[in-house]
Formats: C-alpha cells, sequence, structure tokens
C-alpha cells in the first residue's frame, strides 16, 4: 500500500533555484528519481523513520546513503520544518535542510550552503530549491 510521502512526491516537477538552475525532477513510486538538468538519476526510500536518497554513478553501495531522519508520515507536517541531514552527497550542501509548502510549490532550503568568495556577485549564502508539480505529467 502506498504511503502518503509517496502518492504526494510522485510525478513529475519542474524546479528552479535561486542560482538560476532549472529542469525537471521525476519521481517514481517504484523508488527510483531522475532529472533533466544534469542527467542524474538513483534511487529513494520512505519510511517514517528516515528518507534515504542514492544517486547513480556516485554513491556506491558501501557508501553511506544520503540521509534524512525522522521524515513524518502526514505530507503537510513533513513539509513544515528543518531536518538533519547525513551521509552521501549532503556534505555539499550542508547539514540541514528546510522544507515548507508555498502555494502550490514546494521548496527545500540548505541554508548550511555557501558557494563562492563573500565579496563575489556569484557567492550564494543558501541554496533554494522551488519545485512545482508538472500539470498532466505521470
Amino acid at each position: 500500500m502506498e504511503n502518503a510521502i509517496t502518492a504526494f512526491a510522485k510525478g513529475s516537477w519542474r524546479f528552479t533555484t535561486n542560482t538560476d538552475i532549472e529542469g525537471v525532477l521525476t519521481i517514481t513510486a517504484d523508488g527510483r528519481w531522475s532529472e533533466t538538468r544534469l542527467g542524474l538519476s538513483g534511487r529513494w526510500e520512505y519510511d517514517p523513520s528516515r528518507l534515504t536518497v542514492i544517486m547513480d554513478g556516485v554513491d556506491s553501495e558501501d557508501a553511506d546513503p544520503y540521509l534524512i531522519p525522522s521524515v513524518p508520515e502526514p505530507t503537510e507536517d513533513a513539509l513544515s520544518r528543518e531536518y538533519s541531514m547525513n551521509g552521501g552527497w549532503s556534505s555539499s550542501l550542508g547539514e540541514k535542510v528546510k522544507a515548507r509548502r508555498d502555494k502550490d510549490a514546494v521548496v527545500l532550503e540548505f541554508a548550511d550552503f555557501s558557494d563562492g568568495n563573500a565579496g563575489s556577485p556569484e557567492h550564494v549564502e543558501s541554496l533554494i530549491f522551488t519545485l512545482t508539480r508538472l500539470k498532466g505529467a505521470p
């Protein structure tokens, strides 16, 4: 039986960032994900004790997966809090992510992310992804 988080997440989502990156993220209920910007893909698993994300070609079976512990089942609860992140490629994004709903979009803010030198025009203090479900997409 499909849980609420899996049912909510599956489908195709347009994503944009505050660093002018955009693409489409596709999430399937059978545990796969892929995106169009860099051609990345992988697997994911969810249960209320954790959300695990593995990236193909980057995370090996021996490596620690990207892990967010204690993600609650009700979607509204899951999308209204800050999480600690562990393992995998989370070290490049920082140790925390804030999740929230903004009208029809999901916003993920990686507040610990820092890119470039503080004085540079390309410097970003946090990385913000805005995901909007594509209408009519599978």
